[in-house]
């Protein structure tokens, strides 16, 4: 019998725990205890809009409650997408006697005294921003500040996001993304060996990903490589959609190491 291990799953930029419920069915039904959480401003989650959200603390809150909660003796494994290789990161540093893995999927993996954003291959954000793919929303067409929000264009979301995903998966996607505070993807996170680097990390490839390109996962996992690195061949940015079970098998897998 499988041994029963405790996901924790966290959503990228404009998603909400909702784009896990194929993967969290999967992992239910092989035995194993799953839980996706709504970032804050994000999903439904109503504690605050995203223009209010000012830091990655805040953003994180619903995951560091969660692992303020679990009992001691208990190890989740904490998996991030996209934009929660942010949050993940700092979840770490955190709560790192809480977390016995963490497993990166199509995300960059910033360093200590790096930005989320100043992590990735260089063109990676403004390739996404010249082609219209994500906006950037300021504080009443205030465009000489700093952004407040970025969200996805839903025009682009069904070529870059899901184009190996069903039909259905992008509508549902179409209705429910939300646009997700922009000061988590600049702040600089302080990530020291003894907590962070305690944890045990691995990367999910995502092969036919148009958003974060192959190429450009692989620039980010030669900038801070994980222990092992498992490619997904027929996964677009979101194998929650395209691969559920692919991607559960995955998590099992990467769960017995």
């Amino acid at each position: 019998m499988t041994q029963q291990e405790h996901f924790v799953l966290i959503h990228g930029l404009g998603h909400g725990a909702w784009c896990w419920y194929k993967v969290i069915a999967l992992l239910h039904r092989q035995g194993h205890r799953a839980v996706a959480l709504d970032l804050t401003s994000n999903g439904i989650s109503r504690e605050a809009p995203a223009h209010q959200v000012k830091s990655l603390a805040k953003y994180s809150q619903p995951l560091l409650q969660y692992l303020t909660a679990i009992p001691s003796s208990d190890k989740v494994i904490v998996v991030g997408h996209s934009l929660a290789g942010s949050v993940v990161s700092y979840a770490m540093e955190m709560y790192p006697h809480k977390i016995s893995k963490a497993i990166f999927i199509a995300s960059f993996m910033p360093r200590t005294n790096q930005s989320y954003l100043a992590s990735s291959f260089p063109q990676v954000f403004p390739r996404l921003l010249v082609n219209g793919v994500v906006k950037l929303n300021y504080n009443e067409g205030k465009s000489s500040e700093l952004p407040i929000s970025a969200s996805f264009n839903l025009d682009h979301v069904k070529d870059y996001l899901y184009n190996e995903s069903s039909e259905e998966d992008v509508n549902l996607s179409k209705l429910l993304l939300t646009a997700t505070p922009y000061s988590v993807a600049e702040e600089v996170l302080h990530l020291t060996p003894q907590k962070y680097g305690s944890v045990r990390r691995f990367f999910v490839k995502t092969e036919k990903d148009k958003l974060f390109l192959p190429q450009n996962q692989d620039y980010t996992i030669a900038q801070n490589p994980p222990e092992r690195v498992f490619p997904l061949e027929d996964s677009d940015h979101s194998p929650f959609f395209s691969q559920p079970l692919t991607l559960c098998n995955l998590l099992q897998n990467i769960a017995s190491l």
